[in-house]
């Protein structure tokens, strides 16, 4: 891959930042920043170690694009991290406390908003391609980074061999609350890179 065409890549998931922030604060009813990523193109086997120590309990949302871009994509948050984010969500949506406790509640809010931050970096490319590409329904899994990542190459490792990992963080201006580390994971299938490059004209 060629400087242009890794530019090319960084800006895309800058814009996608820009869009997820926004989505969020529309949910939230309230601001939500979210900083420049840092954008790596890896082999998908070094995802592993990519994203810190595998006994790091995550949680991870899955989803994938089937258009003329197909590319499947990994939402991953440390525990901490992503049950904090769901208790914000939850005082956002004004959902009293017995009613959070209910199973599946915490799942379903983490996977709405990880679904609109992956959609939100997806529409960036969309954008560019002049066409809407929808995500399948996610899927969400609470566990260890290493059996995520297990996970991760069992299901998507057929599509690619490639992964665009990008990593940034979300924070709430005015709270005191440190940020929130966010991670994502694109892994095109073959050819799909091509296509958005003939697009871009950074072949």
């Amino acid at each position: 891959m060629n400087p242009l065409q890794m530019d090319a890549l960084k800006e895309i998931a800058n814009i996608g930042a820009g869009h997820a922030a926004t989505a969020l604060s529309q949910l939230m009813g309230k601001r939500v920043d979210m900083c420049v990523p840092q954008v790596d193109l890896i082999p998908l086997e070094a995802v592993a170690g990519y994203f810190g120590e595998p006994e790091t309990e995550v949680w991870a949302i899955f989803t994938r694009c089937e258009s003329s871009f197909p590319v499947s994509l990994v939402f991953i948050m440390n525990k901490s991290d992503g049950d904090l984010l769901a208790e914000k969500l939850f005082q956002a949506a004004r959902i009293q406390d017995k009613v959070r406790l209910l199973p599946g509640m915490k799942e379903s809010a983490l996977s709405e908003s990880g679904n609109m931050i992956m959609g939100a970096f997806v529409s960036a490319v969309g954008d560019l391609l002049r066409e809407n590409l929808p995500l399948s329904v996610p899927s969400i899994s609470l566990d260890l980074m290493g059996a995520v990542m297990d996970i991760l190459l069992e299901i998507f490792g057929g599509f690619g061999d490639t992964a665009l990992a990008t990593e940034t963080e979300l924070s709430f201006p005015g709270e005191s609350r440190r940020n929130f580390n966010a991670r994502i994971l694109l892994i095109p299938d073959p050819g799909s890179l091509e296509i958005l490059f003939r697009q871009l004209g950074v072949e």
